[in-house]
This record gives C-alpha cells, structure tokens and sequence, in this order.
C-alpha cells in the first residue's frame, strides 16, 4: 500500500514538472515575438449585412470608375467582416485563366515546352528572338514545377509598407506555399514570416546593388542563400538587353555550388496572361510581377491569401507608411498600374475568390 502511494506521488510530481514545461515553452514561444505582436484582435466584427452591402459595392465597380479613396475605406471595413471562400467563383476564374494561360504547363520556359533549335520571341519586343542552344536548354528546367493537383493553401507575400508592424509572420509560415518577390530583406519575420517556397528577382536588383555580378558575387550569394531551397523566377525573355545578366545569375549560382535553381518565365505566358487582364479592363503598360504570381496561384491553389498588397502611401488610418517594408523606393512611373490591380484584389476578395489581408493580423 505505501509503495502504491510513493508510485502515485511520483507520478503527480512528473505530471506537474511536465505541465510547467509544456506552460513555460509555451510561454518563451511568445516572448520571441516582437512586443507589439502580443495583443489580441479589439476591433468588432461587422453584423453580416453590413458586410455583405460592402462586398455587392465592390462586387459590381468597375476598374475604370472607382474611387481610390472609397475603395480604400470600403477594404478597410472588409477587414472587420468574417471571410468565407467561394469555390464556385475560384472555379470559374481558374478556368478562364487556365484557358487563356495554363501556368501549370506554360509559366515556366522547360525542357518538355522547348526544344534546342527553337526560337523565343521576347515579350517585350516580338521582332527579336533568341535561338535555344544546347548550352541554353540545359538551364531550363525537365518539366513545370507544378502539377495539376491543386496545392492546399498559398500565400502570396508583396513587399508593401503596410506590412510593418503587421504582426502576419506565424499566419504567413502557416502555408502550404509561399511566394516572395524581389529577394526582400528577411529580418522582419514577426510581420513577414520566414517561410518562401518561390522568390522573384528582378534584374535591376543584379545591375545596381551586385554590378552585374562581375563583381559582389559573394554578397549575392549571401542573399541568396537566406531563401535556400526556393527557386529564383526571373523574365530572361522579357528584355532583350537583360537576358546576359539573368544568365550571369545561373552560372554564379553553379559555380558556387548551390542548389537553388533558377527558372524563367516564359514570355507567351505573360503575353497571354496581359491580354486576359485587359479584356477585363486592366490598364498599364504591364502587369507587375505581383498580379503575375497571384494570377497563376489563382490557377494552382485551392486558396490563396494576399500579404503587403497596398499601392498607398498612407495606411487604413491615415498615418504614412513606406513603399515597402524595408525602405521607401518608389517604383518608376507609367510601367504598372497598381491601385487597378488592387482594386481586382479587393473584387475577388469580396467574391471569395481569394483572400486580401491588410493591417494587423489579430
């Protein structure tokens, strides 16, 4: 009988030792969160009314007629209504885009969509081509990175300001898949996560801050590598005068041993996708490469949620915020067309068709 006692007081002292740890990792979990990230959500949810009568506003606006300054107003109240998915909706826009586009088999130049001896036509410039030498073939990739089974939960990660503060990294890490554009700064991982599956690079960032990779090779590497294993998606076919120094950063990356791969986009692709964008009224001399890559996770992802999509330079409250999270670059003029491509993802957020999240995420 004492023996059966000294066995239970045992077993209650291990149970209680292990509650405090279980209580006290828990506990230093949260303390690595930023200070600001460790409040709970205070707004109210709208009554579903309200919220319904701001989704059928937006729901029916046309891209060439709406008010940035009420479209700003009207998302900010969508922020305060509970989202509901609608599969019906993503459907039929993954249909017409699979139509128009397919980025399962047409996003990426690969081996099995181009043979050696063929001609790509640049995007930008159909007069001029690029002949596909055997040396070049072996760049591209076998087959397509993706497969016509829907990928679970993407997110697609942008570079605005009004991700500061955010307090959106653990929502974000929690994917399946996630997208990042233009090798961003990764030290910002309470409010931007850390998690990357895909990463676009713009040749520009190799031009000015690595000098064309003649030089600073080492430095890019570095940057690189924080992304590892993700693939590094660049438009060698957009620009007939940028396809060298695409090329420079798939032979740096081989001579220094990694095993990031890059890939490309292949230019038909986004031909075909620009033309799609405006039958539907999307103005400007391009798509940005963020419309791009929502478009195509609208084709291969059964939910698609939005981060640091704001093309403002102030936030839900009025107060200034930076152009992206990491400095206030502003992007040249003319070339994009951003608050109508906002004002698409706020349309399809209202529809269920993805979801855009802006502001704190609690």
């Amino acid at each position: 009988m004492i023996c059966r006692r000294r066995i239970l007081k045992l077993l209650y002292v291990l149970f209680f030792f292990v509650s405090c740890a279980v209580v006290y990792n828990s506990y230093t979990k949260k303390q690595t969160q930023a200070p600001y990230c460790l409040g709970t959500r205070k707004q109210p949810w709208l009554p579903p009314d309200v919220c319904q009568d701001i989704k059928n506003t937006i729901a029916i606006s046309e891209v060439k007629k709406f008010n940035p300054d009420e479209l700003i107003e009207q998302v900010e109240d969508l922020q305060s209504c509970q989202w509901t998915g609608n599969a019906t909706a993503l459907r039929a826009v993954r249909s017409e885009l699979h139509k128009c586009c397919d980025a399962v088999r047409n996003l990426l130049v690969t081996q099995e969509n181009t043979h050696i001896g063929d001609n790509i036509t640049y995007e930008t410039q159909k007069h001029k081509h690029i002949e596909v030498t055997e040396e070049i073939h072996k760049m591209f990739p076998k087959t397509s990175l993706f497969s016509n089974k829907p990928i679970r939960s993407c997110v697609v990660v942008g570079n605005g300001g009004i991700l500061l503060n955010s307090c959106c990294g653990s929502e974000i890490d929690q994917a399946d898949y996630v997208f990042r554009f233009n090798l961003p700064p990764m030290n910002f991982a309470n409010d931007t996560g850390t998690k990357t599956n895909l990463v676009t690079a713009n040749p520009s960032i190799v031009t000015e801050r690595y000098a064309r990779l003649h030089e600073r090779r080492r430095p890019f590497m570095d940057l690189v590598k924080t992304f590892e294993p993700a693939p590094i998606l660049m438009a060698a076919f957009s620009y007939p005068s940028t396809t060298d120094v695409i090329f420079k950063v798939f032979y740096t990356l081989e001579e220094f041993g990694s095993k990031q791969a890059v890939i490309y986009f292949h230019p038909n692709y986004l031909t075909n996708l620009g033309l799609y964008w405006k039958t539907k009224g999307l103005a400007g001399q391009h798509i940005s490469s963020g419309f791009i890559i929502v478009s195509m996770a609208l084709e291969i992802c059964d939910k698609v949620t939005l981060y640091g999509f704001w093309p403002f330079d102030e936030d839900t409250d009025g107060n200034p915020i930076p152009h992206h999270y990491y400095d206030n670059r502003l992007p040249k003029l003319g070339i994009h067309s951003m608050p109508s491509e906002f004002f698409f993802y706020s349309q399809m957020h209202s529809k269920g068709i993805l979801k855009l999240k802006v502001g704190r995420c609690f």
